[in-house]
C-alpha cells in the first residue's frame, strides 16, 4: 500500500495552474477530457490547443492562463490518465485476488487482465510513449507507473510462492512481467515510434495472450537451475545395445526410403 501512495505521489506533478473556484475546475475538466477525445481519435499529431479550445468550449486565453504549451498539455494529460490507469488496475488485481486461483490459474488470468488494461488505454499510452523521447518528466512519471504495474503483478502472484517451482519466485515474476509487456506492446503499437498497423487482428490477439500466459507459467513451474544443468551437461554415451538399436533404425529407414524409390512414391 505504501509503494501504490508514493507512486500515486509522484504521478499527481501539477504541470497547470490550479483552478480556484468550481466553475474553473469545470473547464479544467472539459479541456483534458477533449485532450484525451483528441489523442484518442488523431494521435499526438492532431493535438493543439486550439482543437482543445474548440471542443471544450475553453477559451484559448482561458487555456494559456493554465498552460504554457502543447506539451505542459501532454504531461496534465498523462498525470490523468495514469491516475485512473492504476485505480483500474488496482480494482482488477483485488478482483482477482478474491477469486483465490491456484497458480496454474492466476498467472494466465493476471496475463489476460493486463493485456486488456493495456490494450483499452493503446491509443493515450502510444502518445505519451512518443512524447517521452523528447520530455523527460513524461518518460519519467511513465516509468514511475510501470514501476508500480510490476508492483501490483507481483504481489497477487507471489501469494502462491510455495507453488513457484522457479528457485527465485521475484526474479521470475519481474521477467514474466517485462517480457509480456514487450510483447503487448509491440502488438498495440505502443512503440515510441508508430509502426504504421497495429496487432494483426483479434484472432492474433486472443492467441498472444493466451501464449503468454502459457509461457509464463510454464516459466515459473520449471526449476530453472537443474534445466540449465541439463542443457550443459555433456551427452551420455549410448550403451552398446542402444548403439545398435539406432543403427538397425538407421538401416530400416534408407530399406524404407529405398522401397519407396522404387514404387515411384517420393
Amino acid at each position: 500500500m505504501g509503494a501504490r501512495a508514493a507512486t500515486e505521489s509522484a504521478l499527481d506533478t501539477s504541470h497547470a495552474r490550479t483552478p480556484k473556484q468550481r466553475r474553473s475546475q469545470e473547464s479544467y475538466d472539459r479541456m483534458i477530457k477533449a485532450a484525451i477525445e483528441v489523442i484518442e481519435e488523431r494521435g499526438l499529431g492532431g493535438l493543439t490547443l486550439s482543437t482543445v479550445s474548440s471542443r471544450s468550449k475553453v477559451s484559448i486565453g482561458s487555456i494559456y492562463n493554465r498552460l504554457e504549451s502543447k506539451e505542459a498539455l501532454v504531461r496534465e494529460v498523462q498525470a490523468v490518465v495514469l491516475q485512473r490507469m492504476e485505480r483500474e488496475f488496482a480494482v482488477l488485481v483485488n478482483r482477482v485476488r478474491r477469486r483465490m486461483l491456484a497458480l496454474r490459474e492466476l498467472v494466465p488470468t493476471m496475463v489476460w487482465e493486463l493485456a486488456h488494461h493495456l490494450r483499452r488505454y493503446a491509443p493515450l499510452l502510444t502518445a505519451f510513449m512518443q512524447q517521452a523521447e523528447r520530455d523527460p518528466l513524461v518518460e519519467e512519471v511513465g516509468h514511475k507507473s510501470y514501476q508500480q504495474n510490476l508492483i501490483d503483478f507481483q504481489l497477487v502472484l507471489l501469494e502462491r510462492k510455495a507453488e513457484f517451482h522457479h528457485p527465485d519466485p521475484e526474479h521470475a515474476c519481474n521477467t514474466c512481467f517485462s517480457v509480456v509487456y514487450a510483447a503487448l506492446a509491440r502488438h498495440l503499437g505502443l512503440g515510441s515510434r508508430p509502426s504504421g498497423r497495429r496487432g494483426a487482428g483479434d484472432d492474433n490477439w486472443q492467441q498472444l495472450v493466451r501464449d503468454l500466459g502459457a509461457m509464463s507459467l510454464a516459466f515459473m513451474m520449471i526449476d530453472i537451475d537443474q534445466a540449465v544443468e541439463a542443457v550443459h551437461a555433456p551427452p551420455r554415451p549410448l550403451s552398446k545395445k542402444g548403439a545398435t538399436d539406432r543403427k538397425s533404425g538407421a538401416r530400416n529407414n534408407r530399406l524404407a526410403v529405398a522401397a519407396l524409390d522404387r514404387k515411384g512414391h517420393v
